[in-house]
């Protein structure tokens, strides 16, 4: 793959775009049509701005990711690190302008800018403050629905999913610390700081809190509308409770696929809702 592409995480990016369509149509439903530029736009932004994020993160981190992923760009010296900080500060850069200029609604580019700053102090200290740091990472992956909200200026309905996407990163981090425990050395994680088995009690307690969380937005809903979500959200709590448990079996690597996994069974409950309201 090529290297500047490889920084920006492509898979991530496409996910915050179907992330983005899912907020705006769990906010405006069918009239998400009468959106279609203001939903475009923030679309392609938001891919832009994840890309440069990933891309700052592997500049960032690209002394623990010789142990932890030597793959990357950087590590394997497919691109330099001044090359991949400059690439990156210019995407977040143009990421932000075009929401700026190009949207006369500027709440998407105020959620935006509050994504880069909390990016920017993850970056400069919390990644390394252990819990905070993964808190801050969840509110970033949760934003992405209020973003979508404000894009069809209707932000409400999305309250519930980024409360759900804010618990359940925060759960899928604590389990990328615990895997990365190793070489993340110059890192005060949670992990390194009060040990892998209460590491795991955290994670549980947050992921708990998600589907109690995830039960109570049946309110939202009647009749088949109803039925459907109480369906798919079931079988994402499921998938990510399998997570958990495959992560209590030291696959960590599984159990951050199946907690991704069920945020994205959980989002497509909403979307299913939300089109038989």
């Amino acid at each position: 793959m090529n290297p500047y592409l490889a920084l920006t995480r492509p898979g991530n990016m496409i996910l915050t775009a179907i992330a983005v369509i899912a907020g705006s149509f769990i906010a405006a439903g069918p009239e998400i049509m009468d959106f279609q530029i203001e939903v475009a736009i923030c679309c392609v932004c938001s891919m832009i701005l994840v890309g440069g994020g990933n891309a700052l993160n592997d500049y960032n981190d690209r002394k623990t990711d010789k142990e932890n992923h030597p793959e990357r760009p950087i590590p394997s010296g497919s691109i330099s690190a001044d090359t991949a900080s400059i690439y990156a500060q210019a995407l977040l850069g143009s990421g932000l302008l075009i929401l700026l200029f190009a949207l006369e609604n500027k709440m998407p580019f105020v959620i935006a800018l509050i994504g880069i700053l909390l990016l920017t102090a993850y970056e400069n200290g919390l990644k390394a403050a252990g819990i905070s740091g993964n808190i801050t990472v969840g509110l970033m992956s949760g934003a992405v629905f209020l973003f979508a909200g404000m894009a069809v200026n209707d932000p409400g309905p999305t309250l519930w999913m980024f409360g759900l996407a804010v618990l359940a990163t925060i759960t899928r981090e604590i389990i990328k610390d615990i895997q990365d425990l190793e070489g993340d050395r110059d890192r005060r994680t949670l992990p390194a700081s009060i040990g892998i088995e209460n590491s795991m009690r955290v994670a549980i307690l947050f992921l708990l809190i998600a589907i109690g969380l995830s039960y109570t937005a049946m309110d939202q809903f009647d009749g088949m509308a109803s039925n459907a979500y109480l369906g798919g959200i079931t079988l994402a709590n499921g998938t990510m409770l399998f997570g958990i448990y495959n992560a209590k079996q030291e696959d960590y690597f599984g159990g951050q696929k199946n907690l991704k996994q069920g945020m994205g069974i959980a989002m497509l409950a909403f979307i299913a809702a939300a089109g038989l309201s």
